[in-house]
Parts: C-alpha cells; sequence; structure tokens
C-alpha cells in the first residue's frame, strides 16, 4: 500500500470515531510524515504556509458579519420581506423559507448560520401551521446550503485561496447557480404542498408590503458594497469582508437599533471560537494537502481517470459522483483544501476553467451539508425541530433530486457560471 492510500485510510478511521475533523487531517498528516521519513516540521511549516495569505482574514469578517445581521435583528426583516414576495402563494412558509436563504446567503456567506437564524424563526411557525416536521426541516437544510453558493461565500473564498482563482469572479459565478438551486426547491415545495395541501400565509396589504420591503433595503445593500466594491477594483476581498462587517454593526446598532455595544465581547468571543475552529481546519487540511503533492496523487489519479476514459462528459461525471461522495463525511473548508490541488489540474486538461470549476465544487459539496453523516445544516435544522436524522431523512429525497439536477446543469452548461464573470470582470 502507498504512503498516501495508508494515510487515507487513518483519516477515514479517525472520523470513524468522531475524531474531529481537524485532528483527523493534522493525524493523517502526521502519520504520513513520518512513514514517508520527512522532517517533523514540515507538518507545522505547511499548515503556517496555509494560512499565510492576507485573502483569509476576510472568513472571519463575514462570519462576523453574519452574526451582526442575526444578532441586530435583521434576519426577522429578510423573513417578512419573503413574506411580502411570496407569502401569499399556496405553501407560502416554504417558499418564504427558501426565499429568506437566498436573500440570507448574499450577507453572511454561511450555510450553517443560515440554518441556525432561518430555522429557529421558520421551523417552529411552519409546525405551528400544520406543515410536518419533516418537510420543514428538509426545506430549511436544504435551502440553507444556497449561503455558499450566492456571494460572498466563504468556500469560495478558501478555494480562491487554494486554486489562486479570482475570488470576485468566484463571487459571481455561484449567482446564478444559487438562484437555480432556490428556483428548483420551490418547484419540489410546490408539488408537495399540492399533495399535502399546505396552506397560504397571511396576504400582507400593499402599504405595509411597501414599508416592509425598504425597510429592509439596507440589509441588501451589502451584497451591493460587497460585489461592487470588487467588481470595480475599489477594494479587495478581504477589505469588502471589513467593510461588510463595519456596515452591519452600524445597522444592527443605529438602524435596526437591536445590537447592543455590551454584546460586543460576547460576540467577538464566539467568533473568535469559530475562527480557531475554521483555521485550524485549513491548515490541517493544507498539510494534508501538501502530502498528498508530494507523493504525487494528483498525477495518479489524473492518470487513473484517463485510463478509464478520455470523454470529457464521462470523466466530468466522475469528479461529480466522488466530490458528492466526499461531501458527505469531510467538511466543506478542508474538502476545498485537500481535494482542490487533486481534481483542478485534471478539470483544466479536460478545458473547464478553474472559476467554472470551484462553482461545481462548492455546489457539490454544499449538498453534504444536509446529508449524513456530516451534514452540519441537518444536525442544525433536526436539533431546532426536536426530531431524529432517521426520522426526516425520507423527506429530503425529492430536494437532493432538484440539486443533483442543478448540479449537472451548471457541470455541462458553463455559461451558467461564467456568463456574470465574464460579462462583468472580462
Amino acid at each position: 500500500m502507498t504512503v498516501a492510500g495508508f494515510v487515507f485510510l487513518v483519516m477515514i478511521g479517525l472520523m470513524v470515531f468522531n475524531v474531529p475533523i481537524a485532528l483527523c487531517t493534522g493525524l493523517a498528516a502526521l502519520v504520513g510524515v513520518l512513514i514517508a521519513d520527512v522532517p517533523l516540521m514540515v507538518v507545522v511549516q505547511r499548515m503556517f504556509t496555509g494560512l499565510d495569505t492576507f485573502t483569509l482574514i476576510a472568513v472571519p469578517l463575514f462570519i462576523l458579519t453574519g452574526r451582526f445581521m442575526a444578532v441586530g435583528g435583521i434576519t426577522r426583516d429578510l423573513i417578512n420581506m419573503s413574506r411580502v414576495l411570496v407569502g401569499f402563494m399556496k405553501g407560502g412558509l416554504a417558499y418564504i423559507n427558501i426565499v429568506a436563504s437566498m436573500l440570507f446567503a448574499g450577507i453572511t456567506g454561511s450555510a450553517a448560520s443560515d440554518s441556525a437564524s432561518i430555522g429557529a424563526i421558520l421551523i417552529p411557525a411552519m409546525e405551528e401551521k400544520g406543515y410536518d416536521k419533516d418537510f420543514a426541516v428538509a426545506v430549511t437544510a436544504t435551502s440553507s446550503t444556497i449561503g455558499v453558493m450566492i456571494p460572498p461565500s466563504i468556500p469560495m473564498v478558501v478555494y480562491g485561496v487554494a486554486a489562486n482563482a479570482s475570488i470576485g469572479k468566484l463571487f459571481l459565478g455561484g449567482i446564478i447557480p444559487g438562484i437555480l438551486v432556490g428556483l428548483a426547491l420551490m418547484a419540489v415545495s410546490a408539488v408537495i404542498t399540492k399533495k399535502k395541501g399546505y396552506p397560504r400565509d397571511k396576504k400582507v396589504p400593499l402599504s405595509e408590503g411597501v414599508k416592509i420591503i425598504l425597510k429592509g433595503i439596507p440589509a441588501l445593500l451589502t451584497i451591493i458594497i460587497i460585489l461592487g466594491g470588487i467588481i470595480s477594483g475599489f477594494f479587495t476581498p478581504t477589505e469588502a469582508a471589513g467593510i461588510a462587517a463595519m456596515y452591519s454593526f452600524l445597522l444592527g446598532a443605529f438602524y435596526y437599533r437591536e445590537l447592543k455595544i455590551k454584546e460586543i465581547p460576547k460576540l467577538v468571543g464566539e467568533i473568535a471560537i469559530t475562527t480557531g475552529q475554521v483555521t485550524l481546519m485549513i491548515a490541517t487540511a493544507s498539510a494534508l494537502a501538501w502530502l498528498f503533492a508530494q507523493q504525487n496523487v494528483p498525477a495518479a489519479i489524473g492518470g487513473f481517470l484517463t485510463g478509464i476514459t478520455t470523454n470529457t462528459f464521462l470523466l466530468l461525471l466522475i469528479i461529480n459522483f466522488w466530490l458528492l461522495f466526499v461531501g458527505t463525511w469531510l467538511d466543506l473548508s478542508p474538502a476545498v483544501i485537500i481535494f482542490t490541488p487533486i481534481l483542478l489540474p485534471i478539470a483544466v486538461a479536460l478545458g473547464v476553467d478553474p472559476v467554472h470549476f470551484g462553482v461545481i465544487m462548492t455546489v457539490n459539496l454544499a449538498v453534504g451539508l444536509f446529508t449524513p453523516p456530516v451534514g452540519v445544516c441537518l444536525f442544525i435544522c433536526c436539533g431546532i425541530a426536536k426530531c431524529s436524522i432517521t426520522s426526516v431523512v425520507k423527506s429530503f429525497i425529492p430536494f437532493f433530486v432538484a440539486m443533483i439536477m442543478v448540479l449537472l446543469l451548471i457541470t455541462y452548461v458553463p455559461q451558467l457560471v461564467m456568463f456574470l464573470p465574464n460579462l462583468m470582470m472580462p
């Protein structure tokens, strides 16, 4: 057995025993270095190198933006905006859930934040209105994954660093796929709503609806500030994240007046813990990715795949299946760090643009956010609904199929991803 193969088995074995992902990748890298007779200092060096980039500072700043938005009462206003836009339809709360996730995605860039913030409000509301619990959980968990597609997207920042790709183009490339996923989930909800006879939400009067929309516009300006600044070249993605955090703080504290100054130290402490977890995963995954590269894993996998077939359609299908499998057991950020150096050269050799491949990779791994055994969005929503995972898995199948259809569409119709980047950042 090769060193890389043994290391991969060590990582999987540790995951089976529920060892944290950061330790799984770090210990696996350590074992590989010992077997390959490489100085132990290399592990530390590669961990440091993986974090030694200015762009990654955007990650905690986008997380902070999301927390300011949630605590500042902005989540409620986004839900109210969604109620104005789609609440009048039959099964309106399901549509409100999905549209709110699409709006929230344009602010936080985190699926977990979406699940926790929107799920805490809408899952109980849907149950109260007579929606089945498993349906409410499925809608919330699957729509939350849009948070890593529509900009700003934390995984796209990580991919941009790993692939040395334009983060601005990645952000633009994720907009149409994110909207397509939202529409696909709404189509599934429509079919289930008709079958189950779920109720309409209360129609909002026109005058009240206008007030709600106007009140929510300042929150939606966040995405305009982020994308507009990056596309125009006025500031970098990291600077955009800092400005977005400051803007969300000002909104929550002075416009909505629900974010209290005394809460800031607690929020910063929470963000520090979350950032520590994310950066440790990135650091250890960087060390493992270096070990795989040192053992010529990318070339070996490329040779293996091209040995099976040289058909571009089939090779992309195989890559998609592999990423879907990876997403079920490996967290999104370390998966991006580990597999981008392995799969990107294969994709580029097939003529796939690195930006296009980054969006394909993000959507693939996003599916893993609501599939067992890792499925962080699934765990959060089940926790809110106080139900077991096994009791709701069946309800996820139609939504899973819808997302796979969108994934295949953006894989084989690259214009859906590349239209906006080519138009706005040629």
